[in-house]
């Protein structure tokens, strides 16, 4: 059975990767660790891993401002930059460097800009370049070189972009330091840049002006708008204050020249981080400071936290370098990593943390694996073992064996006695096991020697020694019978009766331990950098594994759980790894379920122990119950005298506030008496003065007409002037509203920028404002007494005013019927100018629609155009293929023709031989010459017909199979006789299937016809052959010279024949040769992609046409000269026997 393994929980951390730690939310923190990324959300105790590349390497982590993305930069020969999705976990982008770069192999630093959008990346040494990606779309929009060759080299490891404008970065490092801006895919640098003395440790932005650099000699240096403002030496610094400038100090910048490189970082500022609220820094030596923002310029010191001390043999300070510092999204709670593998946390601006001089000390991110500090341990026994390293308890608990190099000494938990000393081995013993049952034990010895000792006697029960071989581990089956060994040899070894059963090869890896289940269903192996096997048991050949990579480094060890649920492993890092097991095939359960029981086992004396105290409790619970009666008895008399002096109290209060009331009422009612007369007095003023306001009115009513009349000739020359404006803004909407969105937008960066800065000075003004209250209230009783008098004398000039307001009410009730019809009008033209800008918004909106679609129609013609490049990129290559292609078959013309050459001249001399032959012919006998002829002329027949016969059989058969495909299509097709469309397109593809162009079809026709000519001739010549003979069987033996020498011509031509058949038949193949380069052999071949490859394959075919034109014509007129002289031979016959005849 083969198990896989799922890891649950992956604790450590990688300390050798810069930026090794981030808040990704309030309670989710992300690190690196062995060969992934974890997500730990810490109150579910829950976590998301990344996996990353087995082959590379990481230096760097970077987080993106909205906390979704992680980039990774991994270490080669060819540096790569890997952006992961934190919600999918899986990788966005990998992005490289896009030009040749030979020496470079990391990035030294990297960094988002505020909008998610771009990637900064500095590359390493010797060439340190700044690139600056465009992520989202995998490629590179600019790049400057930063790197500069000086004596001592200046190298940039720090690099920050600004928190609102993406075309500004700050770059720092050993001796240097730069503003960069963007303009137009160009960098320029501006502002401060003398900082060839400056040794750079950190750099952050306080906000788009200012940024901080700290450097190695405990400073701080503050920059605004791209110049130094101000150095701070932060051992002396509690408070900041950067809207002051000291001249003295913009001139010491020189004293900073006597720094030297090879300095302790006792003093040095690391990972300064700015947020809303303040600052952090890691000063010096295991030393975090936080500052707390005060107003806009202003930053106090606010806590200081130290990293506790850790129990280790190493005391190395380097350890205690901070290496980052990150802050959550509540702004709350610091984490801090350092050499430790070990995350510390701290939380900020909480109640119980008031500004405090004294260090705190930082918290162990984590829950303690041990409850209760290690000194608690009681110690029950010592053993004097010498040089012991290797310890193993019994499965029941009851015994241990402990190593002492080539002894084993094995000991009682019970009374902490010697049990057995088993001695046998003649080096160092390496590892133990034992049986499931406790009652054998298995040591494994340098030398190769396996050793099974009975724990019932103590004595030696079997044994194996494998020499040659360094042995690792061994492990034990549930039955006791069989054991196994892995060794350095990648070999598995089966050892069965003191003998090896079986070798399971497993080629390729290296093994150092392993462990087997109790019920010998699963086995794991542990391979060198941290892989670990799970091999399928029962074992078989081929050995069949899964490999699981989590860790980095190497596996020190692995454990499984009691009831084989769970496999913890541990590497040289101090990483720890919990794996889930479950079966590939779908089965529930591994081993068998554990009946857990309700009972404690405890000792007497415990027992005894725990009633005593059970009983010293009670009486203690008796006496705190009548101390507690007693209590209350006194409490209740004490609350009794309390009661009845609280009740005397109250009624004197009573008595005196109903005399206060019955003096305030006699006063109230003095009071109003004068109000009355105040009263009459008032309104015989209002009559007077009603009289007045009468006559006054009508010359304002006659004035106010005239005003009217002014007022509409102005609204009709305002209405006309509107118009005209409505027609002008009509043609200025489309233009001005590109300006308007691109200005708002800007606007609105602006205003939330100075939200957060007016909710940062609202809650330093609210800590102001409780101060305020509390003066406030100590002078509100005075300024009561005042406010009441001032009312009151407001409250008499606001009665008489209510009276001149009445009469003026009047007034203008007719002045408001008469601009009553005017707001209606200018309601009317209200209502069209509504109507009007509801227009130009839904203009506004279709506008951005469309400019949504045409951002997608770039983003699909990007992918179109890539596409295409990808396709001419395929196309050239085809290209350049057939112009090899094309060299070949030129140089193959002309081998043929210096192969023409050389069998011209052959022939040449051939026919001297012959002629030579002629007269050694001559003598031969008449009747062996013509036996010889027809046996010749059978052996041709005879081979012709059998070739006729196989290419008629071969024929056949294709024409069969063709037939055969026909019909298959012709069936298929007619199972669409339902569907016209479908029935149609079928057979059109049969048609372009088994049909061909009438290019090919000619190209075949002329085949065929010279195929015939062929045969037309070779039958003519075999008829004369036949009459030829005929003739000379009939001569007389007068002209035998004659007749031989006409015999040994026609032997020629039949040889001549014969050799044109070879070369028909080599031409064929060559044919078929060249039709299978041109990939016009496939069965389902198209006439238009035939005649394409034909076309683009015989570009240049008609010069070739006519060049071999030109050689057949040569043949043809080799034959007809050749035909002349068969024919001038055939007449001399006659002529030479009539000279034979009158010689006899």
């Amino acid at each position: 059975m083969t198990l896989s393994l799922q890891a649950r929980v992956f604790y450590g951390l990688k300390t050798d990767i810069a930026s090794n730690v981030h808040y990704i939310s309030d309670n989710e923190i992300l690190y690196p660790v062995g060969n992934v990324i974890s997500l730990h959300h810490i109150p579910q105790r829950r976590q998301r891993l990344i996996r990353l590349s087995d082959k590379h390497e990481i230096n760097i982590i970077a987080v993106t401002p909205n906390r979704k993305y992680v980039a990774t930069c991994e270490v080669g020969e060819k540096p790569t930059i890997s952006i992961y999705d934190l919600q999918t976990l899986k990788r966005k982008k990998l992005l490289g460097i896009p030009y040749d770069a030979p020496e470079v192999t990391k990035f030294t630093c990297i960094g988002f800009s505020f909008d998610n959008k771009y990637l900064a990346a500095v590359t390493g040494e010797p060439d340190q370049r700044m690139l600056y990606y465009n992520w989202e779309k995998g490629k590179m929009e600019s790049s400057i070189k930063v790197g500069t060759q000086q004596t001592p080299p200046a190298i940039i490891e720090l690099l920050a972009c600004n928190p609102s404008d993406t075309g500004v970065v700050a770059v720092a490092g050993l001796r240097t330091f730069k503003f960069l801006t963007l303009s137009e895919t160009v960098w320029r640098p501006y502002g401060f840049s003398k900082a060839d003395n400056i040794l750079a440790c950190s750099i952050t932005w306080l906000n788009s002006d200012r940024l901080l650099l700290g450097t190695k000699d405990g400073k701080i240096l503050y920059l605004e708008n791209g110049d130094l403002k101000n150095i701070y030496k932060m051992s002396d610094t509690t408070s900041m204050n950067l809207k002051i400038r000291e001249e003295y100090v913009i001139q010491a910048t020189s004293s900073i020249t006597d720094i030297k490189e090879d300095s302790e970082w006792n003093n040095n500022i690391r990972c300064l981080i700015a947020f809303s609220k303040g600052f952090a820094y890691a000063y010096g030596f295991k030393t975090i400071v936080v500052f707390e923002r005060e107003g806009q310029h202003k930053y106090t010191k606010r806590n200081v936290f130290i990293i506790p001390t850790q129990v280790s043999k190493d005391e190395n300070p380097d350890l205690y370098q901070v290496h980052n510092i990150s802050i959550n999204i509540s702004l709350d709670s610091l984490v801090i990593t350092t050499g430790w593998p070990q995350l510390f946390h701290a939380r900020l601006w909480g109640p119980d943390l008031s500004i405090d001089p004294e260090p705190q000390e930082l918290k162990i991110l984590g829950q303690a694996l041990h409850y209760g500090p290690i000194n608690d341990l009681l110690t029950m026994e010592e053993f004097p073992i010498r040089c012991c390293k290797t310890v193993t308890f019994s499965h029941g608990g009851h015994l241990f064996a402990a190593v002492n190099e080539n002894i084993v000494q094995v000991y009682t938990t019970v009374d902490f006695t010697s049990y057995f000393i088993l001695k046998g081995h003649t080096n160092r013993v390496k590892a133990l096991l034992w049986s499931q049952t406790d009652t054998k034990l298995l040591t494994l010895g340098s030398e190769g020697a396996i050793y099974q000792w009975d724990m019932t006697t103590g004595t030696r029960s079997a044994e194996i020694i494998i020499k040659n071989i360094n042995l690792q581990d061994i492990a034990l089956s549930a039955d006791e019978q069989v054991s196994y060994c892995i060794g350095s040899d990648s070999i598995i070894r089966e050892i069965k009766e003191n003998a090896i059963a079986r070798e399971y090869n497993l080629p390729g890896e290296t093994m150092h331990s392993m462990i087997l289940g109790k019920q010998d269903q699963v086995l794991f192996l542990v391979c060198p950098g941290g892989s670990i096997l799970s091999v399928k048991c029962p074992l078989q050949e081929p050995v069949q594994y899964s490999e699981f990579n989590i860790h980095s480094v190497d596996v020190t060890k692995i454990a499984l759980s009691h009831n084989q649920e769970y496999l913890v492993s541990t590497g040289i890092d101090g990483s720890m790894c919990i794996w889930k097991l479950y079966s590939a095939e779908g089965k529930a359960k591994v081993g068998k379920e554990i009946v857990y029981t309700n009972e404690v086992l405890i000792s007497k004396g415990d027992l005894v122990e725990k009633i005593h105290t059970i009983q010293d409790l009670n009486v203690r619970m008796r006496e705190l119950e009548t101390e507690h009666a007693y209590k209350m008895r006194q409490i209740d008399v004490q609350h009794n005298d309390k009661v009845r002096d609280l009740h005397k109290g109250y009624c004197d209060a009573i008595e005196e506030l109903r005399d206060k009331i019955s003096r305030l009422q006699e006063d109230h009612k003095n009071e109003l008496n004068v109000i009355n007369i105040e009263i009459d007095r008032m309104k015989e003023n209002h009559e007077e003065t009603m009289k007045r306001v009468e006559m006054n009115y009508d010359a304002k009513l006659i004035t106010e007409y005239d005003k009217y009349l002014q007022l509409e000739d102005h609204m009709n020359s305002m209405r006309q002037d509107y118009e005209k404006r409505l027609e002008d803004l009509g043609k200025q909407g489309a233009e001005e509203l590109q300006n308007a969105t691109n200005k708002y937008e800007a606007l609105l960066h602006q205003n939330k920028l100075q939200l957060e800065e007016t909710q940062d000075e609202m809650t330093h003004q609210a800590r102001v404002h409780e101060q305020m209250t509390t003066q406030i209230e100590d002078d509100a009783d005075q300024e009561i007494l005042e406010l009441r008098t001032n009312y009151e004398n407001l409250l008499h000039e606001e009665r008489e005013l209510i009276l001149k307001l009445k009469g003026e009410a009047g007034m203008m009730r007719n002045r408001y019927i008469a601009s009553q019809k005017d707001v209606e009008e200018l309601k009317r033209q209200m209502q069209r100018v509504q109507n009007e800008y509801s227009y130009f918004q839904s203009s506004i909106q279709e506008l951005e629609k469309d400019k949504e679609d045409l951002k997608r129609e770039i983003n699909d013609r990007d992918v179109t155009i890539q596409d295409r490049e990808s396709q001419i990129y395929e196309l050239k290559r085809l290209n350049q293929e057939l112009e090899k292609f094309k060299f070949v078959l030129n140089y193959k013309i002309t081998e043929l023709k210096n192969q023409i050459e050389p069998r011209d001249q052959e022939i040449r001399e051939l026919k001297e031989k012959i002629r030579d032959m002629e007269t050694e012919l001559v003598n031969l006998h008449k009747t062996n010459v013509s036996l010889e002829l027809q046996l010749y002329e059978l052996r041709e027949k005879l081979g012709a017909a059998r070739r006729e016969l196989q290419y008629e059989v071969h024929r056949n058969k294709k024409c069969q199979q063709l037939l055969k495909r026909i019909r298959v299509d012709l069936l298929d097709a007619s199972g669409l006789v339902q569907e016209p469309q479908a029935l149609k397109n079928a057979i059109t593809k049969l048609y372009h299937k088994y049909s061909a162009s009438d290019d090919f079809l000619r190209s075949r026709k002329a085949d065929f016809d010279a195929q015939c000519e062929f045969m037309k001739q070779r039958d003519h010549l075999e008829r004369t052959i036949a009459s030829l003979r005929k003739q000379v069987f009939q001569d007389k033996p007068g002209s035998g010279k004659d007749m031989d020498k006409t015999i040994e011509e026609n032997i020629t031509l039949i040889t001549e024949l014969n050799a044109l058949r070879e070369e028909l038949k080599d031409a064929r193949k060559h044919i078929l040769h060249m039709e299978g380069l041109l990939g016009l052999t496939a069965k389902n071949i198209t006439p238009s992609e035939a005649k394409k490859k034909l076309h683009n394959a015989c570009y240049g075919h008609e010069e070739l046409k006519n060049k071999y034109k030109i050689q057949m014509q040569e043949c043809q007129t080799i034959i007809n000269t050749l035909k002349d002289d068969m024919y001038k031979l055939i007449n001399k016959l006659p002529c030479e026997e009539q000279v034979a005849q009158s010689n006899f």
